[in-house]
């Protein structure tokens, strides 16, 4: 059983090879007395046996539960491997590291302003912490090396917190190692109790727990968020004060330090007032995502310039030169990667969520941004082995790579792959001198097959708020004279499975007097189809990226304000695409804004009870979206509801 479990560890082996082995061992374990075992284990070497002998009984019961991402299996949590394809292990290490993370954030809550690590903490935080988000980071030893820096940072920030509060050393996480277990075994041993089972387990409240794990994603949303707005330099940029940022930053690690303790102890309360509480701090994730959606807003705009409506080619002539394709989230990435790959004979593409940076002015000054290739994260398999040049993924969505285009693969930031190299700090020579060894993009090898139903030769986006409001008059005007009835916010991440369809059918149907506001990868499920045009704009505007659902927010508060209303009086619909822990922030902010009626889907989060689901019913309207029936979710919305 021990050698099972080590070589399964070690070498990552399927389970159904693990289990092969185990029956092999459990035979020959079966052959001999017991007292061969006991002298064996008692031996000078019984220390390391017990521990693989510990390693092999955790596998008599599922260690693995993680249900965080909306394609979780059955709807309910994957539990031998993630459908995402993450290892049991992996899943393991990541749970270890959301935990140290978490006993960063009471520490860094308790110190609050006379933190003399709060650079340290705030960098390492975020970025482990993003790296725990689905698809973002597959790579064993980067977490490893996560929890080494955590576990020495703890060290440091407790005997700070000495000296300021004795109790909050002494009060920490009941599934913390009391010593860090150094070496990937042990590591792996430890994560036993950092996991969903035992935590659940320990605050034995079903419905508490899956509110406070809706806290916690949320948490890893903004986390994400706030890296990008660091990333572009925003407190520099003046994108936010130094005062500001450190507010955001001590309401973060507030959030933090409530999480760590909810989600791993049962209430010291009633359930009733345990649960309400959950509820207020995931509506306080919200309101803090709001503040971070606005700052990396205004940190792209003072480094990038404010986004202009642009066509953007998805058929663009070729130069004969080699290429780069960047997907992924990271627009300050893609600008640097701009900046060092000029003159230098290779061209740049973008795809799935980077496609708003063609409309960005400091972007589009580059000649060698020559358009946008391919559809959405889910198709990334399919479509880097199509393209012919060398690929950089920036943030998530990163699928495992196959061998057809690993080789021309690398990373950057908190997102990692086993083997695959990544980008380190703004040396692109690697990636440069890869694109250039490959062939040259031609108009033949840009003929892929696109896996959507069409492809059109030009995709419009650019639509944020600066560029909605500067024809707010239109707008006003045609809501006021009847030419426009209805608002639908359409969007949100995507992923791969059929019943997303929902979302195409659902835009399809929409009357013509509305207008359609989409963001994110989910717009890639609309924007192939010609909706129209009503006022003298598009009827579908895509405003961005999944954090530009801030740009729908900007744009719903001053048409309420033009108009002399609430933004709950506007004929405003929501259909929400969600996938991963970003959209469960963004969702938290419109919940803590108020907005109503809300449909989100495929499928409801896997972490909220049928309870729950009833209480943000009653208080919100939040709803899960009738998939099969997207003609009646229409005509509910049209009725207001």
């Amino acid at each position: 059983l021990a050698q099972a479990r080590l070589e399964h560890i070690g070498r990552g082996r399927s389970v159904q090879t693990m289990l092969s082995k185990m029956r092999c061992f459990s035979r020959v374990a079966r052959s001999l007395p017991e007292s061969a075992w006991r002298a064996r284990v008692a031996a000078p070497a019984g220390a390391a046996m017990r521990l693989r002998i510990a390693a092999a009984a955790s596998l008599r019961a599922p260690e693995m539960l993680c249900y965080q991402c909306e394609q979780t299996s059955a709807a309910k949590g994957c539990t031998t491997s993630g459908i995402c394809s993450k290892t049991p292990q992996l899943a393991g290490l990541q749970d270890l590291q959301m935990a140290y993370s978490k006993r960063l954030c009471q520490l860094a809550h308790a110190l609050g302003a006379n933190n003399p690590f709060e650079k340290e903490c705030a960098t390492l935080v975020l970025e482990s912490t993003f790296a725990t988000m689905t698809n973002v980071n597959f790579d064993d030893d980067r977490f490893v090396n996560y929890l080494e820096d955590s576990a020495s940072l703890i060290s440091k920030m407790e005997d700070a917190a000495s000296k300021v509060d004795k109790s909050v050393v002494h009060h920490t996480l009941p599934e913390l190692p009391e010593k860090f277990p150094h070496g990937r075994e042990a590591l792996l041993l430890a994560s036993g109790k950092t996991g969903l089972l035992a935590r659940s387990l320990r605050v034995g409240d079903e419905d508490l727990f899956g509110v406070v794990e809706m806290a916690t994603y949320g948490l890893k949303g903004v986390a994400a968020y706030l890296y990008h707005a660091e990333e572009l330099g925003g407190e520099a940029l003046g994108a936010y004060t130094a005062a500001e940022r450190a507010g955001v930053y001590q309401e973060f690690f507030r959030i933090g330090s409530y999480v760590a303790k909810a989600g791993s102890s049962p209430p010291d309360g009633s359930a009733e007032a345990a649960l309400n509480e959950a509820l207020g701090e995931s509506l306080a994730v919200g309101a803090l995502n709001l503040k971070v959606m606005a700052m990396l807003d205004k940190a792209h705009g003072l480094a990038l310039g404010s986004p202009v409506p642009t066509e953007v080619s998805t058929q663009p002539p070729t130069s004969g030169n080699s290429a780069i394709l960047v997907s992924g989230h990271d627009m300050a990435v893609l600008h640097r990667l701009l900046i060092a790959s000029e003159g230098k004979g290779v061209d740049v593409y973008t795809h799935g969520e980077m496609l708003p940076a063609h409309s960005y002015p400091k972007m589009k000054a580059f000649s060698h941004l020559r358009g946008h290739f391919g559809t959405h994260w889910g198709n990334q398999i399919h479509e880097f082995r199509s393209f012919p040049g060398a690929i950089l993924m920036t943030s998530n969505c990163l699928r495992p790579p196959t061998k057809k285009y690993r080789d021309r693969l690398w990373t950057s930031g908190p997102v990692g792959f086993t083997d695959i190299p990544s980008i380190e700090g703004d040396d692109f020579s690697p990636l440069i001198q890869k694109a250039l060894s490959t062939p040259a993009v031609t108009e033949e090898n840009m003929k892929v097959t696109l896996r959507e139903k069409s492809r059109r030769p030009t995709l419009l986006t650019g639509f944020g708020h600066e560029a909605v409001l500067g024809v707010a008059d239109k707008v006003v005007g045609a809501i006021k004279a009847g030419e426009l009835k209805n608002i639908f916010v359409i969007g949100g991440c995507d992923g791969t499975e059929n019943t997303r369809s929902y979302f195409t059918d659902l835009a399809k149907e929409t009357p013509a007097d509305s207008l359609i506001l989409t963001m994110g990868c989910g717009k890639f499920r609309l924007n192939d189809e010609d909706h129209g045009t009503l006022a003298g704009l598009p009827r579908l505007l895509d405003m961005g990226q999944c954090n530009d659902a801030y740009s729908a927010v900007v744009v719903a508060s001053k048409l309420a304000e033009a108009l002399g209303c609430g933004v709950g009086d506007l004929p405003l619909h929501f259909a929400v695409s969600w996938f991963e822990q970003k959209a469960v922030a963004v969702l938290l902010t419109l919940l803590h804004l108020e907005l109503k009626n809300i449909r989100i889907g495929p499928a409801v989060p896997a972490f909220l009870t049928p309870k729950v689901v009833g209480i943000l019913n009653e208080k919100f309207g939040l709803r899960g979206a009738d998939l099969a029936h997207e003609d009646e979710d229409l005509a509910q919305m049209l009725e207001g509801n």
